[in-house]
């Protein structure tokens, strides 16, 4: 079905909180995906409050429809609130988590009547800046199509953002007082000089929802943040002491928030966080939500923090599966990647998890990760063995995406073939015990080539994007890509070479 103005408004009918405003100057924030996953961004509706905070300025949202990826959809894409092109606005922003949605964001461009490429687009078109958890990482991929980008954390940097949204200024104006602003970046101005990504400041916390749906992924939650940044060292994470350190309020800042705007209505509150099990109120956050007859939701659980109270508070506020990750699949590759936990506290989770009388026990977990070798798969069976005897066991396995600003972005991806005999060996051995589900090795490769690349790694994933999509198209592309980059380099070797020949000519 096409996001068509009675799409929208029947979404919209059903939304709680909606922002229904006009300005003098009238902005767009999109999400490069669909609805659902639009509205489990608490990131997408802090930046979307911020925007309509300033009396000139108002700012609707644009998402892509539902079924586009089945479809062969092609636009028009409008906004939800006035059903306005994207290039009736002023400004067109983006609020980007993930590198698979890159290509996504080109696709948006293009179906609301814009060029995908920045270097097609004139003085006189909109500018488009991005933001969001993808930056933290690496944004260059995004240079290609984009006129600015937030790096990291933006809320420090919103209201410089805003004062210069607001000035009105024209297009080349504007991107040069952006450029000066601290953490953003221009492309045309900066080149590839990415600026040091941006950590807000604990007074923006915590961060407030603006609306609820019972057609996003958590259905009619109010999402409310607990804390900002993660106390712990895992190699692997992005969002990871030091450079993102744990910022928690104190209980009655969150607890204040339960008795107003949507979270007053709302049937159930997610507190949201990198690691809200870490933030010393959570019991008190989840027992004044409950008391206030509200259910719960908690973005990450770790093994080591449940315990009898939490896991009570959890059950009375609708909890019917507990969720933790165990990331690495063996001790050995635990203590490597330091993630802090042991055999004992997941099998404990798994007694909490019988004795509260919950349906079901998920565990995450990450696979290919350095150093990994046949007996941590053992292991890992092992422990899913005795897990699935006290309670009934799911696991979702992910291929390691090695991440920039981490101790592994050097790290290598592993083989895909390699990856598929993993996932097949734990599944076979866990067949009619526990549920197994795995994540695509082969999309997994696809996000480590843009987790690692350049500008010209999003423009080829565009390509590929274009040429339908496909695995294929996207190994095409990349070859492709890898193909030109060894010219140059060869290129550059015997200019080198010819460079050293001539010096020593001219020396003798």
């Amino acid at each position: 079905m096409v996001f068509d103005a009675r799409r929208s408004a029947a979404v919209l009918a059903d939304e709680r909180g909606t922002l229904y405003r006009r300005a003098r100057q009238e902005l767009v924030l999109c999400y490069p995906n669909n609805y659902r996953v639009a509205g489990a961004s608490l990131g997408f509706q802090v930046v979307y409050r911020a925007l309509n905070s300033r009396q000139s300025i108002s700012c609707e949202r644009a998402v892509l429809p539902d079924d586009c990826f089945d479809d062969g959809w092609r636009g028009p894409l409008r906004s939800m609130e006035h059903g306005q092109p994207l290039g009736a606005f002023s400004v067109v922003l983006f609020s980007i988590a993930y590198e698979l949605d890159i290509p996504h964001l080109a696709w948006m461009l293009q179906a609301g009547g814009l060029a995908a490429l920045v270097d097609d687009r004139g003085e006189q078109v909109a500018p488009v800046i991005v933001g969001g958890p993808m930056t933290q990482s690496n944004a260059l991929p995004l240079g290609p199509f984009v006129d600015a980008v937030v790096m990291g954390e933006a809320e420090d940097a919103l209201e410089d953002l805003l004062d210069a949204l607001e000035a009105d200024l024209p297009k080349p104006q504007l991107l040069r007082r952006l450029a000066e602003i601290r953490g953003v970046w221009v492309p045309s101005l900066h080149g590839d000089a990415v600026p040091n990504v941006l950590v807000a400041r604990g007074a923006h916390i915590p961060a407030h929802g603006v609306w609820t749906s019972p057609h996003s992924e958590f259905r009619d939650m109010a999402l409310l943040e607990t804390s900002r940044g993660c106390p712990r060292y895992c190699k692997f994470c992005v969002v990871r002491a030091p450079a993102s350190p744990m910022r928690s309020p104190e209980l009655e800042r969150v607890v204040n928030a339960l008795d107003h705007g949507i979270y007053r209505d709302a049937e159930r509150v997610g507190f949201v966080g990198a690691a809200v099990s870490d933030w010393p109120f959570i019991k008190g956050a989840l027992r004044a939500a409950i008391d206030r007859g509200k259910g719960v939701g908690i973005s990450s659980l770790r093994a080591d923090k449940l315990d009898e109270e939490f896991v009570e508070l959890l059950q009375l506020g609708g909890y019917r599966t507990l969720t933790v990750a165990s990331d690495a699949p063996s001790q050995r590759m635990r203590g490597k990647m330091m993630k802090g936990l042991r055999e004992r506290h997941f099998l404990a989770v798994a007694e909490l998890a019988r004795t509260f009388r919950m349906k079901q026990m998920k565990m995450y977990l990450i696979l290919g990760l350095p150093e990994e070798e046949d007996s941590d798969l053992t292991e890992l069976i092992d422990l899913c063995g005795q897990l699935s005897t006290r309670v009934p066991l799911a696991i979702t396995i992910s291929p390691f995406v090695p991440k920039l600003h981490t101790p592994l972005a050097e790290a290598p991806f592993e083989s895909i073939p390699v990856m598929m005999k993993r996932l097949k060996t734990v599944q076979k051995a866990l067949r009619r015990r526990v549920d197994v589900r795995f994540d695509s090795p082969r999309w997994a490769w696809i996000e480590y080539r843009l987790s690692q690349g350049g500008r010209a790694t999003g423009l080829a994933a565009w390509q590929a994007f274009q040429a339908g999509g496909a695995y294929a198209d996207y190994k095409r592309a990349f070859a492709e890509l890898d193909a030109d980059d060894a010219s140059e380099q060869r290129a550059a070797v015997a200019a080198a070479e010819r460079h050293d020949l001539w010096a020593l000519r001219g020396a003798r």
